[in-house]
C-alpha cells in the first residue's frame, strides 16, 4: 500500500504541476496558501511579492533587514512576530489570514504607495483633537508629539512612531464618527 501511495504521488506530480501544488497544500496548508499568494519562493532568489511583503512588514515597524525580495530568516521571523501581534496562528508563512491582515493595514487611508501617508495621519489626529501644527504631510516634531500623546492616551507605547498597534487603533477610531476623548 505504501508503494502504491508513493507511486500515485509521483505520477500526479509528474503529469500535473497543479496536482503537486494541491498535494503540498493538503500536506502543509500554510505553505500551500503562501505559494498560492506569493508564487514559488526559492531560497536566495528574488520574488516581487516577497519584496512587497517585506515592505509591508517594514512599514508596520518590523525589522526585516533589507527589502530585497528574498525570503530569508529575518523575514520569516518578522512574519512570525506579525502573526503573534495580530493574534494569528504563528506559522511563519504568509498564509491567507496573514495576507488578509497585512492588506487590512496597507489598504487603509494611512498608507499610500506602500508608505505611511503622513498627511492622512495628520488629518486623522486633528479630527481626534490633537494639534499636529501645520498639516503639511511631514512627520515633523509636532506630528510626532501628537502621535505620542495619542499613544499615551490609548495605553500604547508612546514612542511617536506609527507602528502596527498605533495604526490599528487609529484606523479603528477614525472609522467611527465619534472622536475619542483627548488626554491633556
Amino acid at each position: 500500500m505504501k508503494r502504491f501511495t508513493i507511486s500515485l504521488f509521483l505520477a500526479i506530480c509528474f503529469f500535473s504541476l497543479s496536482g503537486c501544488d494541491r498535494i503540498y497544500g493538503f500536506l502543509h496548508k500554510p505553505g500551500g496558501e503562501e505559494r498560492a499568494i506569493l508564487g514559488e519562493v526559492v531560497f536566495n532568489e528574488y520574488n516581487a511579492k516577497v519584496e512587497a511583503v517585506q515592505k509591508y512588514l517594514r512599514l508596520l515597524g518590523y525589522a526585516i533587514g533589507r527589502s530585497d525580495g528574498k525570503f530569508g530568516a529575518s523575514t520569516r521571523d518578522a512574519v512570525a512576530r506579525f502573526q503573534a501581534d495580530e493574534g494569528l496562528e504563528v506559522t511563519r508563512f504568509v498564509d491567507k489570514a496573514t495576507w488578509a491582515s497585512l492588506q487590512y493595514f496597507v489598504a487603509s487611508p494611512f498608507v499610500k504607495n506602500d508608505a505611511l501617508n503622513a498627511k492622512a495621519i495628520q488629518h486623522a489626529l486633528v479630527k481626534l483633537g490633537y494639534d499636529v501644527g501645520r498639516v503639511d504631510g511631514q512627520m515633523g516634531t509636532q506630528t510626532k508629539s501628537a502621535i505620542r500623546r495619542f499613544q499615551k492616551a490609548r495605553g500604547l507605547g508612546a514612542d511617536g512612531l506609527m507602528g502596527l498597534k498605533t495604526l490599528r487603533v487609529l484606523i479603528r477610531e477614525t472609522a467611527s464618527e465619534a472622536p475619542a476623548p483627548v488626554a491633556p
